[in-house]
């Protein structure tokens, strides 16, 4: 007998609602954990800042999407599409389009830092200006000093850890979860890119990161395999640190992350290059991914209630 026709599903609600109070419940007990670190060693020194950044990926990323797989599935690493993994040449080619799209990134990274609200809402664009102060001042004391041993740290923090954790989160169970509602799958991945650029609380850099997150959600829908877009997630995430440590060390005279973002005649045209050639690689790189992929495994709609239990 086919006894997953006589298993129960469980529905959206049930689902995200099961998200949420893990992550809440994660959420609190990690906070605890963090404040407890920050007033007995302060928030401003790098080793009390780089334990209380594991705590959080740990407890409020990781731990709520899978405790969330495995209450919602008997099949936990196939509903995080963790049990697939993907062929070098899809890696080099998904890391070749973020490469690509560095310049044309930079523009509207500098156009959305420059964004201004109407002078009615002049105490809110303060704020977000305070938390975006606040968030870099952050990022500098967790990088730490500009040596190898930091910069060894920071990769693994910044880059590795913080990109698994959140691809686990985000892509793994969120993205996921608004898949079984059932829901257009574009509509899921950018519901899941607002969320995830949300939850950052970096409001200038609000609609870059939305759109990393839609490229995130995408790698996922085409390739079937979370390990993808942790890899890419990775990547950007080491990129950023290793461009900033060579720029505190002043090892380098141009700044990556500024090629492109200027309005000077030379980068508007570099950028609208980069634009040109990242649809291509995205348009080309969809392709590869796609062929001979079974839509109902992992990604697909058919497989997210196979094997639920209450």
């Amino acid at each position: 007998m086919n006894t997953q026709k006589i298993q129960p599903r469980i529905s959206f609600s049930q689902k995200f609602g099961l998200f949420i109070c893990a992550w809440i419940l994660m959420t609190i007990i990690g906070g605890t954990i963090i404040g407890l670190i920050q007033y007995k060693f302060g928030g401003d020194s790098t080793p009390a800042l780089r334990i209380s950044t594991i705590i959080q990926d740990v407890f409020i990323f990781i731990v709520p999407a899978i405790v969330t797989a495995v209450f919602i599935t008997r099949t936990p690493a196939s509903f995080l599409c963790i049990d697939r993994f993907v062929s070098v040449k899809k890696i080099v080619l998904t890391l070749l389009t973020l490469t690509l799209a560095i310049p044309i990134m930079n523009f509207i990274i500098e156009w959305n830092a420059n964004i201004h609200l109407p002078d009615s809402l002049r105490s809110i664009e303060q704020w977000m200006k305070n938390q975006e102060i606040a968030a870099a001042n952050s990022v500098t004391i967790l990088l730490g000093k500009s040596d190898i041993p930091n910069l060894i740290m920071s990769i693994l923090i910044v880059g590795i850890f913080a990109g698994l954790s959140e691809e686990l989160f985000f892509r793994g169970a969120l993205q996921r979860i608004f898949q079984s509602k059932p829901m257009n799958i574009h509509v899921a991945i950018w519901c899941t890119a607002i969320i995830f650029s949300a939850v950052h609380m970096q409001f200038y850099g609000f609609i870059p990161r939305m759109l990393l997150g839609a490229f995130f959600g995408y790698l996922l829908w085409w390739s079937k395999s979370l390990w993808l877009p942790i890899i890419a997630h990775i990547y950007n995430n080491t990129l950023t640190v290793i461009f900033t440590w060579l720029n505190n060390r002043g090892a380098v005279t141009i700044d990556a992350n500024s090629i492109g973002a200027t309005t000077n005649y030379q980068d508007i045209i570099i950028a609208i290059i980069s634009l040109i050639v990242t649809i291509i690689s995205i348009y080309y790189l969809r392709k590869v991914l796609t062929k001979n992929i079974n839509q109902t495994s992992c990604g697909g709609t058919q497989s997210l209630d196979q094997g639920t239990s209450l």
